[in-house]
């Protein structure tokens, strides 16, 4: 990380991605909270975020371990299992005031998920984890699109959202899902949201 002013700092992605050699879903998210609301080291650290416990219940396990290196592990396991590999689409980005909202959050250099998907053939499906306001992975997904010169009309209407996306000898499903996230999560039932993330990842 390197620090800004008092109201903002630039950080770069503490991990990039991690994509098992069996993957064949990417989760692609926005970017990390800020760094006082992790548990872990890791992806989704913060332990109110729901993404990990939709994962293992889809993946028919119980989450043992809810900071440290061994939920670490655990995580890294149960996206082994689900031939899951996740990313965000910041690489770096500016942080507003220490905000942990995305909103707060202003784009610097975007991950490149072309180089995921050409390094990892086996992927076919992309999940988006936010498509709400000026600041969501769609959004930043849809402008890594339009800077490779690639015309996708964005998806409308109510999620589970959907298009395919071909480009060279890329062709993936899209997938764009309600977020996990603890603010986005009163708007869905837990076992609603689990289902829509399994419906994909179990495709």
């Amino acid at each position: 990380m390197v620090k800004g002013s008092s109201e903002t700092a630039i950080e770069y992605h503490p991990w990039n991605h991690f994509i098992p050699g069996n993957a064949q879903t990417l989760i692609i998210g926005t970017f990390p909270t800020a760094l006082r609301n992790w548990s872990f080291d890791f992806f989704y650290p913060n332990r109110r975020n729901l993404l990990w416990k939709i994962l293992a219940d889809i993946n028919g396990t119980a989450l043992i371990n809810e900071d440290g290196e061994n939920a670490v592990s655990e995580r890294k396991e149960i996206l082994t299992s689900l031939k899951l590999g996740v990313t965000d689409m910041g690489k770096c980005i500016e942080r507003n005031g220490g905000s942990s909202l995305d909103e707060q959050l202003c784009l610097k250099e975007a991950m490149d998920i072309f180089a995921l998907l050409e390094s990892n053939p086996t992927i076919k499906r992309l999940i988006l984890t936010s498509s709400s306001g000026p600041v969501s992975a769609l959004r930043w997904f849809m402008n890594y699109l339009n800077q490779k010169g690639i015309a996708v009309i964005s998806p409308k209407g109510k999620k589970p959202l959907f298009f395919n996306l071909k480009f060279g000898d890329i062709n993936v499903d899209v997938h764009v899902l309600y977020s996990p996230s603890p603010r986005a999560s009163n708007r869905i039932s837990f076992p609603v949201l689990t289902a829509m993330y399994k419906s994909v990842i179990k495709a």
